[in-house]
């Protein structure tokens, strides 16, 4: 031991003494060993000082600097025997290329931009990819592949250069096999699973991509339970840990440890407000009905938020924008007192209000949909409601409002706007089963020179059909809140016969399609319609429509009762339309219902003289939005009633309903209803029904793809002529389908494909179990 303390005083006094020695002023700097970094950089980041003494401090110190610019591998300083102070260096070498090699996950690109440090063309230095490597691993694990190996390779090339070569071995996504709680006393495992996002892998959930193990649902999984605990009066509630333990398999156990606390419950909510309010006493009796919690509930902290949001919306709605509201606890065994502090301010009110950003729209159209004025008291809710209206438009990709505070009392209102594009020219074919190729031409421009209107032309032809329209509207006339409009229309079309079914009582024969059309029609006019929002979600529309209606071309050998519907007719009419909405999203509704009743009376001096009324509801929801937010249930239900006010005269065909594939699939287009006995021929009839129920669902396809595949079960029935004389099948029964269909968004427009297999039908009914469209 004296021995080993004898040899480190040794050292230390050998060290100590080359310090003293080494203390003289250098001649100059020389610098060894560098290619690609010039002598003046090396130099500048050495930091030496030529007018200092050099010592061996200086010397680590110079080290100390070359080394922190990670440009060198290597660095060695001395004083040679001329005193000159030598540097000799070792470059790292530059990063030439990184290559990844099994990466399926994640593409190279955002692998390169988003998490290695190393860049091409950077100089290169080992800790770096270390880093690297392991920002990698935890980027896998983080996605589920915990059993991810990652290696790399440096393959040197000339002039100091290398390529980085990482190898990855994802492995298989580790799945959740089962989820267990610890210190959960209240509440089961089984309850507590319903609240988090991350489930249990079983057969049957395949396609369930929430059991995969993630670390971003694992924070969705402690959001969750943190909410569910606290809105059930768990204030102290805590998560100790989770746990994914791993199993032999490389799937996991996932383990959640809690500590619950005790349960709470609301006490007195005490509203305090600042003395300055003139009607203090009325206020405060107005707030505390806003208060959702009551004594003796359970404590919920989402309870307190909301009754703050409807105090705050209440004290924006009376002008006092600048109000403060603030909350305390006062907790005392199992009970939550609240104070709810509230500072009012002084009332505010709208000095200007300006429209910014909009170069075509003109500021008129846009300040028609204001609800609040310059003058008026601030009111949070009216210029919520004018945001909604401006951007319900349509011609605007967004709109943010402004505050700009003037002092205490005013402030200045800015809608700041950003257009979008308002024309659509489209082109577009497509196919049916039905109708057989169909050609369309659409030219819309919603603001026309930016006035508002509306100018729309529409052409379609199909094998059977031809159609065009012209339509002008200008919404919100005169600066009210109405719309009027005129249209100018023409539309011909083959209406099929029945007669290639001779059989067709025989349930063995199957219906071909007839080549040859019944009877040919045809109806050109024009109509004037005005609508009104009534509410916010009720609009009703008034129309008066003059059309002339020719039923020509009779074949020889279509039906007696279609051939003396021959002839040229005038329908002049009147009508009405209601439209009640409450849903999500106006493109593509998700949540909520649609209600339209439609009625017409025509024989305003026309030769036609009926009552038409339908009503239709569509209703949509998601139905499992825990499980995956994609599964749609929609349901449309609708009717239609017509008859002839006129003594001796009959509903003509053109007025008469003829339904098929399109409101119950597995029958033909005019698959249902009426018929001809000889000849089979559709007629139609004065009274339908029909319900449509599908649920769309994703079948574990990329999102993508855009295919998703639906079950649905379709029922309708179609009856109801004048006739007492002729002779036709016709029967009240519902008919009844189920079937499936996959629809896919393609780069062509949407396309549908739909099995429908008739359940209840009769005998002379046509069915056509495959149903092919695209738009």
């Amino acid at each position: 031991m004296r021995y080993v303390i004898i040899i480190i005083l040794v050292l230390f006094t050998s060290s100590f003494a080359n310090a003293e020695v080494l203390n003289t002023k250098v001649k100059q700097v020389q610098v060894n060993g560098n290619h690609r970094l010039d002598y003046k950089t090396i130099y500048f980041y050495s930091k030496v000082n030529l007018q200092d003494n050099v010592t061996q401090d200086t010397i680590d110190q110079i080290i100390k600097n070359l080394y922190l610019t990670q440009l060198f591998s290597h660095v060695e300083v001395h004083v040679n025997k001329d005193n000159y102070l030598v540097i000799n260096v070792k470059e790292n070498p530059v990063i030439n290329n990184i290559v990844f090699y099994g990466n399926k996950e994640f593409n190279k690109k955002d692998l390169l931009n988003d998490i290695l440090k190393l860049k091409k063309l950077a100089v290169f230095t080992k800790s770096k990819l270390q880093q690297d490597i392991s920002n990698l691993l935890l980027l896998y694990q983080s996605k589920g592949k915990l059993s991810a190996k990652i290696d790399y390779e440096i393959k040197e090339l000339e002039n100091n250069k290398i390529d980085i070569i990482i190898k990855i071995n994802e492995g298989p996504t580790s799945k959740i096999k089962t989820i267990r709680f610890i210190g959960n006393k209240f509440f089961p495992d089984s309850i507590l699973k319903k609240v988090i996002q991350s489930t249990e892998y079983y057969p049957y959930k395949i396609f369930n991509s929430n059991t995969k193990f993630t670390s971003e649902r694992l924070m969705l999984d402690q959001a969750g339970l943190y909410n569910f605990y606290t809105s059930k009066g768990f204030i102290d509630f805590k998560i100790k840990s989770i746990v994914p333990e791993m199993r032999d398999d490389n799937n996991i156990n996932l383990i959640f440890s809690l500590e619950e606390g005790i349960r709470y419950k609301f006490g007195n909510s005490n509203i305090i407000i600042d003395k300055q309010v003139n009607n203090h006493q009325q206020l405060k009796e107005e707030i505390q009905n806003l208060i959702l919690s009551k004594n003796g509930d359970i404590f919920n902290r989402e309870s307190i938020n909301n009754s703050i949001e409807k105090i705050t919306q209440h004290l924006n709605n009376n002008g006092n924008f600048f109000s403060d509201i603030k909350h305390e606890y006062r907790i005392k065994d199992d009970v939550v007192d609240i104070d709810y502090i509230i500072y009012t301010g002084n009332k505010v009110y709208i000095n200007k209000i300006s429209i910014t950003n909009n170069k075509t729209t003109l500021d008129q159209v846009i300040r028609r949909k204001l609800n609040i004025s310059e003058g008026d008291i601030y009111n949070a809710s009216v210029i919520s409601r004018s945001y909604k209206n401006i951007l319900g438009l349509g011609f605007f990709e967004s709109v943010n409002v402004e505050n700009h505070k003037i002092n205490d009392s005013l402030v200045d209102l800015t809608f700041q706007v950003k257009e979008r594009g308002t024309g659509t020219f489209a082109v577009s074919a497509g196919f049916s089963s039905v109708t057989g190729l169909v050609g369309k031409v659409n030219i819309q421009e919603r603001n026309l020179l930016g006035t508002g209107k509306i100018l729309s032309l529409q052409a379609e032809k199909s094998t059977s059909s031809l159609s065009s329209s012209i339509d002008f509207i200008v919404p919100n006339f005169s600066d009210t809140d109405s719309a009027i409009g005129f249209g100018l229309f023409y539309a011909h079309q083959n209406k099929p016969g029945g007669k290639d079914s001779p059989n067709l009582m025989n349930p063995s024969t199957k219906f071909t399609g007839n080549t040859e059309a019944a009877f040919s029609s045809s109806n050109a006019g024009f109509m004037l319609h005005t609508s009104h929002d009534i509410t916010d979600d009720l609009n009703l529309s008034l129309n008066y429509s003059y059309r002339h209606v020719n039923v020509y071309n009779v074949n020889d050998t279509a039906s007696e009762l279609i051939k003396e519907q021959a002839g040229r007719n005038i329908d002049s009419s009147v009508g009405y339309s209601l439209q009640f909405r409450k849903f999500d999203n106006l493109s593509k509704i998700k949540d909520g219902y649609l209600i339209k009743l439609h009625q017409s009376f025509s024989g305003l001096g026309g030769t036609l003289h009926y009552i038409k009324t339908e009503g239709s509801i569509n209703y949509s929801r998601e139905i499992f939005p825990k499980v995956n937010n994609d599964i749609l249930l929609s349901v449309k239900t609708s009717m239609g009633y017509v008859f002839s006010y006129k003594s001796n005269e009959q509903v003509k065909i053109n007025q008469r309903f003829i339904i098929g594939s399109n409101e119950i699939r597995g029958f033909h287009a005019s698959g249902i209803g009426p018929r001809d006995k000889n000849t089979l021929d559709a007629l139609g009839g004065k009274f339908y029904f029909n319900m449509i129920n599908q649920v769309d669902f994703p079948i574990g396809l990329p999102d993508d793809l855009g295919i998703k595949g639906s079950l649905f079960i379709d029922a309708a029935t179609l009856f109801g002529l004048d006739y007492t004389d002729k002779e036709y099948h016709e029967n009240k029964s519902l008919r009844l389908s189920v079937g499936f269909g996959f629809s896919w968004r393609s780069p062509f427009g949407p396309m549908r494909l739909d099995f429908g297999f008739p359940i209840l039908k009769e005998g002379y009914d046509i069915t056509d179990m495959i149903r092919f469209s695209m738009q």
